[in-house]
């Protein structure tokens, strides 16, 4: 469990006259982290240009406070840094945005931005192909590098569909993925600033419709699925397990003014809406790497609400782990490398001078790699989706229909069928409950694919089938 001491060391973000939140962390080594901000009193929409950045290369030790240029008219959509000297970061403008677009945004973001470079630790910055990657029509979301020459751009939609754009060599050249690799959006239909997770190849941002895109090859081609089909709900936080499998969302539907915990097992195909959890701190949510662990953190005006909490079994629970300050995001590098950013206040008794907090959690050493409410993916005999041979598949190989029939232990429990291609992308899903369930294949082409069954229970199964013509 939890020890008394779990909590956060406060440090010093090397900031002396200004006051500032933290909205978004990079930690691409151990020893490094990059944290830029956004305006502390006036909230993250306000019209006030914010450029501050800091950075530590020392595991926090000291941070190293900095700017990203002068230019007034931005502020910080999210960062991804390389190492202690190079990052990126997307940008978009301040101001209102003209036309339908407002809605869904906050009705704080004007049309333009961009996505910037520093090799300098950010002594120096260099707008990434101006006018040609994003331009006056664009909302720049974020941008994301696995490494030091891949990358992926994300914007609102401008043309009809989402500006999604791809390099391969360190931002030199950018390539838009085209029209037919990414589904239509809906009317008005918008992304959020840094909402997205990305684990390897795979990626998620979600949208001001309730909706998920998901892309299983690094942007090039992309699916898109419902979280809440309620309308309105924005999606703003994503994190997911090192599976790409579990994964949690934060949503929240502006006309009402409520936010909530979504919960997949299936990579993101479906949700769970677990609504407002006891505990769960309802501003940032972020995975922990090599453990079964989601961390949320929040601002908010009622200490009782702020602090963090801890979830292990895939948002459905939570513990709280403090509500000593206001903590605007978390992200970690590892179970034992963790920061959280909250306000650097100058002055204020209230909000406190720190601002940046290591963490000092210790994770629950029985829940790090073998335990979880959601159990490995089950290794199956021929025709057997599980060893206690609670599913049976047949016939295998199959041409025309999959049958898939439970026992009376499961045959009640809500189940989610996916037929997953070798690339990640699933080509049939099926929901249903019953003693046996069928599903069409006569439409897939001949191949190998992963059938796989997520339960309402909590158990997720697969098997490797083969269809054949």
């Amino acid at each position: 469990m939890l020890t008394a001491d779990a909590q956060w060391t406060v440090q010093d973000p090397g900031f002396r006259n200004d006051s500032l939140g933290f909205y978004e962390i990079s930690l691409p080594r151990q020893n490094t982290a990059w944290a830029v901000c956004y305006d502390g009193w006036g909230g993250l929409l306000s019209g006030k240009p914010i450029l501050d950045f800091t950075r530590t290369t020392n595991g926090g030790n000291t941070w190293i406070p900095g700017k990203m240029g002068n230019d007034k008219t931005l502020r910080f959509s999210n960062i991804s840094a390389i190492n202690n000297e190079e990052a990126w970061v997307a940008m978009h403008k301040i101001g209102p945005t003209p036309g339908n677009y407002a809605i869904g945004s906050g009705g704080s973001f004007a049309h333009g931005g961009g996505i910037f470079h520093t090799k300098n630790g950010g002594l120096t910055w260099k707008q990434s192909n101006p006018g040609e990657l994003f331009d006056h029509n664009s909302i720049p979301r974020f941008v994301h590098f696995k490494n030091e020459d891949r990358g992926v751009a994300v914007g609102d939609p401008v043309d009809g569909y989402f500006e999604i754009y791809l390099t391969e060599n360190g931002g030199k050249k950018w390539k838009r993925v085209a029209r037919r690799d990414i589904p239509a959006p809906m009317q008005y239909e918008v992304g959020w600033i840094s909402g997205f997770a990305a684990i390897g190849n795979k990626i998620w941002f979600g949208t001001s419709t309730g909706r998920m895109y998901k892309s299983v090859n690094f942007g090039k081609t992309w699916t898109v699925h419902v979280v809440d089909p309620v309308p309105g709900t924005h999606i703003h936080e994503i994190a997911f397990l090192d599976d790409g499998l579990r994964g949690v969302a934060h949503g929240r539907n502006p006309g009402t003014n409520r936010t909530f915990v979504f919960s997949t097992l299936d990579g993101g195909l479906t949700w769970t809406n677990y609504f407002q959890p006891a505990n769960w701190k309802n501003s940032r949510m972020t995975a922990v790497p090599g453990t079964n662990a989601f961390i949320s953190t929040a601002v908010h005006a009622n200490p009782a609400f702020q602090g963090s909490a801890v979830s292990y079994d895939v948002g459905q629970t939570w513990t709280e782990i403090d509500n000593a300050a206001d903590k605007a995001v978390c992200r970690f590098y590892d179970a034992n490398t963790g920061y959280a950013g909250g306000f650097y206040i100058t002055g204020n008794p209230v909000l406190g001078t720190g601002g940046i907090f290591k963490s000092t959690i210790t994770f629950q050493a029985d829940r790090m790699q073998t335990q979880s409410r959601v159990p490995a993916l089950a290794e199956s005999s021929p025709g057997k989706l599980s060893q206690e041979s609670e599913v049976t598949v047949y016939p295998v190989p199959a041409s025309d229909i999959i049958n898939i029939s439970f026992n009376e232990k499961t045959m009640n429990n809500m189940q989610v069928i996916n037929i997953i291609d070798m690339n990640g992308k699933p080509v049939a899903t099926k929901t249903a409950t019953g003693r046996l369930v069928q599903m069409d294949v006569s439409k897939i082409p001949a191949g190998s694919y992963t059938l796989r069954i997520a339960g309402n229970t909590g158990k997720a199964v697969s098997k490797v089938i083969t269809i054949v013509k």
